[in-house]
């Protein structure tokens, strides 16, 4: 095996570089060497750290509320209808942290958003922001503010970062039910929590683009369904999620798995959307013979990148179908392409899903052609909200 650094895809940016074993026979890419915990994790958690800050904002309860909060050098009060004190400021990373009884780490009790920063722009904030509260109305969390106040909170916060332009930047944005007792009552907290960390994200090497990854595949854990737990919640919550990885990679060299629902049925990739194109004969020169296929939105996130691939994909003439009954078997053989999609992962091509080839085994071309699309789409001034925006625009933007 051989030794190659890791630079992340041109224009998207990525500093970090991993030592990995390259499979000679195939080419593959495999798992970081050494122990992950001791090297390549901690390499990343040193870049996450090296520039981050964090916007906080809890309420006040004595003796549970970091001290650091009640700080007024550090921290401001901010007025709002919960009838208890709540306070907000910009924070490092070790400055800061949340208080033991939030049920956020106690119980997961939470919702997230991850936004990506790029040519200047939040991408996309708008339609992460209408998810974050629908995935909180449907959890019974109130937010403490509203989307205009939010939004420049999260300026703020960003401008407080010293970016470089090569840096893939990211906001993780998490809202919690907030402070409670021990026991799993909601009606015992007394507000919410909410937290935007702005940092770097590690996505994939640039050889991963360029040769595709393969995919396993979790047979025993499930995706469950609206019933049990809407997956179109994006919620902390990942616990199945990190139980299917453990099955569906355990002793390869994968790093993404295919999800199934409980009938069997292709669902989602653990933290990706999945997508298959299936190319009829002619396809090259007539768009409407290329079929471009994702589950059904009723048991997968409703992601983000996954809507505006559809989106791309029928403005380039193929035709898009959400499918209820994707068997794991569609994925592979002849005349087809697989990829991922998600914030982290941006259009990631697939080569093989459990040992079983996709395609010819290589990133397709119409997997090329919709990561040149999305890459371009990003650079548009009409997708995304200017970082130095005053309140004006924002209301723009926003349409508030």
């Amino acid at each position: 095996m051989a030794l190659i650094p890791l630079t992340l895809m041109e224009g998207i940016g990525y500093k970090i570089q991993v030592p990995v074993a390259l499979n000679a026979a195939t080419g593959e890419t495999l798992m970081p060497l050494g122990n992950p915990t001791t090297e390549s994790a901690l390499q990343s958690l040193l870049e996450v750290g090296k520039k981050a800050r964090a916007f906080v904002s809890m309420p006040v309860v004595e003796g549970i509320t970091p001290r650091v909060l009640l700080d007024p050098q550090h921290s401001s009060p901010c007025e709002t209808t919960e009838g208890i004190p709540r306070r907000h400021g910009v924070f490092r990373l070790d400055e800061i942290g949340l208080p033991l009884l939030d049920h956020d780490i106690l119980y997961g009790d939470a919702c997230f958003e991850g936004i990506l920063i790029k040519h200047g722009r939040v991408f996309l904030l708008r339609e992460h922001l209408e998810r974050l509260w629908r995935s909180a109305g449907e959890l019974g969390i109130e937010l403490p503010y509203d989307r205009l106040a939010l939004t420049l909170h999260l300026l703020e916060t960003i401008r407080q970062v010293d970016f470089e332009p090569q840096d893939n930047s990211y906001i993780r944005l998490v809202v919690s039910r907030g402070l409670g007792d021990l026991g799993i009552n909601p009606g015992k907290c007394v507000g919410s929590s909410l937290f935007a960390l702005v940092s770097t994200i590690r996505l994939y090497p640039k050889e991963a683009y360029e040769r595709g990854i393969p995919l396993g595949i979790a047979r025993t854990i499930r995706r469950p369904g609206p019933s049990i737990l809407d997956p179109r919640i994006k919620s902390n919550n990942y616990l199945n999620n990190v139980l299917a990885l453990r099955e569906g990679c355990n002793g390869t060299s994968h790093v993404e798995c295919v999800m199934l629902n409980q009938d069997g049925f292709v669902a989602e990739a653990t933290v990706d959307n999945i997508f298959v194109v299936l190319k009829e004969e002619g396809w090259q020169k007539d768009a409407s013979k290329v079929r471009v296929i994702t589950p059904s939105g009723t048991f997968c996130l409703n992601g983000i990148t996954r809507m505006t691939i559809l989106t791309l994909s029928r403005e380039l003439g193929y035709s898009t179908e959400e499918s209820p009954t994707l068997l794991p078997l569609d994925l592979v053989g002849e005349n087809r392409e697989v990829f991922m999609t998600g914030t982290g992962a941006f259009v990631m091509p697939i080569t093989s899903v459990a040992g079983h080839r996709v395609g010819d085994g290589k990133p397709g071309e119409i997997t090329r052609i919709l990561l040149g699309r999305i890459t371009e789409t990003m650079a548009e001034p009409n997708c995304g909200l200017d970082l130095g925006a005053g309140i004006n625009e924002v209301r723009r933007y926003l349409g508030v």
